[in-house]
């Protein structure tokens, strides 16, 4: 196994169901395990995931515990403590990966690289219509931009653009589609527990705290490794999101890159 796909998961299992035909439709084969991080303990989520684990061509994984609140972080550290790779490629339940999208990935991992990606975001009519078919025939350019779709730029896939006109200088790591070595994932000591607040932040934090390491080269993954968000209502309110960014802006001002609240107490042995 070259890769550990990591998915962040709470309650749709529609969702998680397309994502998981995406992941098998993959044309990179035999080349990557699944960990479903869920921030709960559902017995549908384990039911269902006990159905599937026979029927895909990929180890599946799953990882979860008792829901208390917004605990994304500590799901995530539980994942990457589960993992069995030396690289992590990070998806949200929500979003549906390009067929080539772990193939990017791993022609692109190299020692010393983050990589990121963007998403596109999929209008409710289009989502209903991938989840309700079970067929990807629809995520074209033209479909996209027909059916109210936004960011449809982000669906091109060009990987042969140069990184010269991909690269971003500030908020390029997103939870749904970035993939980060496990070793340098520990050296900062994981996802940050600190974040309770569902509305971002956490991602950014990991940016900074790897950034602080000095020795990490960013690596856009723009136009080659694309991912699909299905539409669904905010699940977060500005002022979720302005404590984030309180939280985040603290931990900046501390200038410590390897957090308190993290990975080492899920797992004492990594």
């Amino acid at each position: 196994m070259q890769a550990s796909v990591v998915i962040s998961y709470y309650k749709n299992i529609a969702n998680l169901e397309i994502l998981l035909l995406a992941l098998k439709n993959q044309s990179s084969k035999n080349t990557f395990e699944v960990i479903i991080s869920e921030d709960d303990d559902a017995l549908s989520t384990k039911n269902f995931i006990s159905q599937q684990q026979s029927l895909l061509p990929f180890p599946l994984i799953h990882v979860f515990q008792s829901d208390k609140g917004f605990r994304k972080c500590q799901a995530l550290n539980r994942a990457i403590a589960a993992s069995s790779t030396d690289f992590i490629i990070f998806l949200d339940g929500d979003c549906v990966p390009h067929q080539h999208f772990i193939k990017q990935y791993l022609s692109e991992k190299k020692s010393g690289r983050v990589l990121y990606g963007r998403r596109v975001m999929l209008s409710d009519r289009i989502s209903s219509i991938l989840i309700q078919n079970k067929s990807f025939a629809d995520l074209t350019i033209l479909n996209l931009l027909l059916k109210g779709c936004k960011r449809v730029e982000e669906g091109l896939y060009m990987p042969f653009i140069p990184q010269s006109f991909k690269q971003k200088k500030a908020g390029r790591l997103l939870g749904c589609n970035m993939g980060i070595f496990k070793k340098d994932l520990l050296l900062i000591n994981g996802f940050d527990e600190d974040y309770i607040f569902a509305g971002g932040g956490e991602d950014s934090d990991v940016e900074w705290r790897l950034e602080a390491l000095k020795n990490l080269t960013f690596y856009s993954m723009k136009f080659s490794a694309i991912v699909y968000h299905l539409y669904h209502v905010d699940r977060f309110t500005p002022e979720m999101e302005q404590k984030n960014n309180v939280i985040l802006e603290n931990k900046i001002n501390q200038n410590d890159f390897f957090c308190n609240n993290g990975i080492r107490k899920i797992s004492s042995s990594l």
